[in-house]
């Protein structure tokens, strides 16, 4: 690997390293891993949201999806229920402490991002931000 390619790929990870939810000094997401952070932000965006497009989102199986949401109904932010459309395919939605968990994270993320961004030239800034959308863009086709 080239030594661009090496600096560039540390770069990421200590970027994912910082905005994932170890970061922020452990105060962000309370008691949520990074796959249960993601699938409670997927069922917040989603009405009746399948198990199985929580495991499709998340790269996941729908038995891996399942244990996750398990995890996320035993602390209280999501609950199960049953489709509107079909009785066989469980559904689930945020609670209201679901979606206090996620505003709280999403603020933080929101106020460490500024600060970071605050210590660079200013040009840079739009920049950044449109490179860091393109390229999640790319990795969600």
């Amino acid at each position: 690997m080239s030594n661009d390619n090496s600096e560039i790929s540390r770069a990421l990870m200590d970027i994912v390293w910082h905005f994932g939810p170890k970061g922020l000094n452990g105060e962000c997401c309370e008691n949520l891993s990074m796959p249960e952070f993601l699938a409670l932000d997927k069922i917040s965006n989603t009405k009746h949201c399948p198990v199985q497009d929580i495991g499709t989102a998340l790269g996941f199986t729908k038995s891996g999806a399942t244990r996750i949401v398990n995890r996320l109904e035993k602390k209280g932010y999501v609950e199960k229920k049953k489709s509107y459309d079909d009785a066989r395919i469980c559904c689930v939605v945020i609670t209201q402490r679901g979606g206090e968990i996620l505003d709280t994270a999403n603020a933080r993320y929101s106020e460490e991002y500024k600060k970071v961004i605050a210590q660079l030239p200013k040009e840079l800034g739009s920049i950044i931000e449109q490179s860091l959308k393109a390229m999640a863009g790319a990795l969600n086709k």
